[in-house]
């Protein structure tokens, strides 16, 4: 056995993935044995050099395994006080946790178990328990492989023939668990004896009832001490043939499922002001079992704005929909929230609503009365939108009084109807013309513009105003001047 190189898992999830897990029963089996084949794994001993024998296993997501069993052969009449060590081994497909590219002393590595074992436990370690039980006193295989394990090119000897002995069925408890990601992994049953070897026996390949059929089921290979790293196929490299027989080995786990919920955001492009209704969100649960009514879902929309979502579909694989309307556009964080009523899980996602503008803005002059050198203070133009949420905050105004100067105008309003006004002195008289410019503001693109007129009457003529002194001044001229006409006469 090559130790492990990891016993620390890392599972990995994607921005746009979010999940939360609980357990539930896993298991797992070959099958029952088929008497076609028996091969060696045994630990390395003073009695002998290691041999690791390999089957496959498949595992849709995050597994605890804390149980297997495993059936081979012990030699006839032996006592099961016998068994002194077992071991089994989790090693990942090649290329992980190896050397590649490999050394080329073997056919090929493609679908070989790795150089280096991935976990192990051990009843020497106290990381193991088992129990072993005779099933048959006598039971025959057709072929066997111990000793005839070479590298090219003599790799293929056809097996060492026949074997019988005692079929025994290991029952073993992992003390910790194995804890193992989504993945494809080879399963190691390793057993020392005082006297003799353990052979591990063969199941139908492919995998019938009672065993539990996957793909891709790879065949079981073997390897001993002086050929690890490399792995050699029990069929098609040992046993060989015009037609290579592929084997399975005889095994079962059981455990813990980790069932992911899963929850994948939809990113949606609905236009301002206009009603949104669809899909918000996907999400998955293994628990293949659970309705639709067993989960709710709340809808963050981004804008201040929360709602109860729809949830929909069956077997694993559901949707959340809502409705919902946007007041202005732009682009708004959407957080979704699944909750699992039953086991009480909750999960959040977050995609993105990208608001499309839908303002069509019109717009009306006004003609409007000032007076050379008098401040106008008032309406300048008027401006409908389709788009009846905006309020005036969303709108900025310029207005252009005709005379070269330019102002900010004052955008009040709402429903749908607005008012721009505006300040501003003329210095002459005449007709001025006005050109007012509603603009939504950003991201909005929507604007419109007003063409008006402002009428600037001239500036009354100025009458000096006389204080008494003033008054009797003129009085007194005045009468002079008429003394002046009457004496003339």
């Amino acid at each position: 056995m090559r130790k492990p190189i990891f016993l620390t898992v890392f599972l990995v999830l994607g921005l746009w993935i979010a999940a939360s897990s609980r357990g539930l029963t896993f298991t797992f089996s070959t099958g029952t044995p088929n008497g076609l084949i028996g091969t060696a794994s045994r630990p390395g001993s003073g009695g002998g050099i290691e041999i690791e024998s390999a089957d496959d296993f498949i595992l849709a997501s995050q597994t605890t395994i804390d149980h297997a069993t495993f059936t081979g052969l012990l030699p006839t009449g032996a006592p099961l006080t016998n068994v002194t060590q077992v071991v089994v081994e989790i090693y990942r497909v090649f290329p992980l946790d190896s050397v590649n590219p490999p050394s080329g002393h073997v056919p090929t590595r493609v679908n070989s178990p790795s150089d280096v074992a991935f976990d192990s436990r051990n009843s020497t370690a106290a990381s193991l328990t088992f129990v072993s039980s005779i099933l048959n006193p006598s039971f025959a295989v057709a072929n066997s492989v111990i000793n005839g394990i070479h590298p090219i090119p003599n790799q293929t000897t056809g097996g060492e023939g026949p074997v019988t002995g005692e079929e025994v069925l290991f029952d073993v408890t992992f003390t910790p668990p194995f804890s193992l990601p989504a993945g494809h992994y080879f399963f190691i049953p390793q057993v020392l004896l005082s006297s003799g070897n353990f052979l591990w026996l063969s199941a139908p390949k492919p995998i019938v009832s009672p065993g539990t059929p996957f793909s891709p089921d790879l065949q079981s290979w073997i390897r001993d001490a002086n050929l690890d790293p490399d792995w050699l196929r029990i069929g098609t490299d040992i046993v060989g043939g015009a037609t290579p027989p592929t084997f399975n080995g005889t095994f079962s786990l059981s455990g813990t499922v980790a069932v992911a919920l899963i929850v994948t955001p939809v990113n949606i492009s609905p236009l301002e002001a206009a009603s949104f209704s669809g899909t918000v969100a996907n999400f998955t649960d293994n628990d293949t079992s659970q309705p639709a009514s067993n989960f709710t879902a709340t809808i963050d929309w981004g804008d201040g704005t929360t709602t109860a979502g729809v949830v929909s579909g069956s077997a694993g694989s559901f949707a959340v929909s809502g409705t919902h309307t946007y007041a202005d556009e732009g682009s708004f964080p959407v957080i979704v929230t699944v909750t699992d009523i039953a086991n009480a899980q909750t999960v959040s996602a977050t995609g993105t609503a990208t608001v499309g503008e839908s303002d069509v803005l019109v717009g009306t002059g006004l003609t409007i009365a000032a007076t050379q050198g008098v401040a106008f203070n008032g309406g300048v133009a008027t401006f409908s939108d389709t788009n009846t949420l905006n309020t005036a905050s969303d709108f900025t105004a310029t207005i252009n009084w005709g005379d070269a100067s330019t102002t900010a105008g004052v955008v009040s309003g709402g429903s749908g109807t607005f008012t721009v006004s505006g300040s501003h002195t003329y210095t002459s008289a005449g007709t001025f013309p006005l050109t007012v410019t509603l603009t939504d503001d950003a991201p909005g693109t929507a604007t419109a513009t007003a063409t008006g007129s402002a009428s600037v009457a001239a500036a009354a003529a100025v009458v000096p105003t006389l204080g008494g002194h003033g008054l009797l001044a003129l009085t007194l001229l005045l009468a002079a001047a008429g003394v002046l006409v009457l004496r003339l006469r």
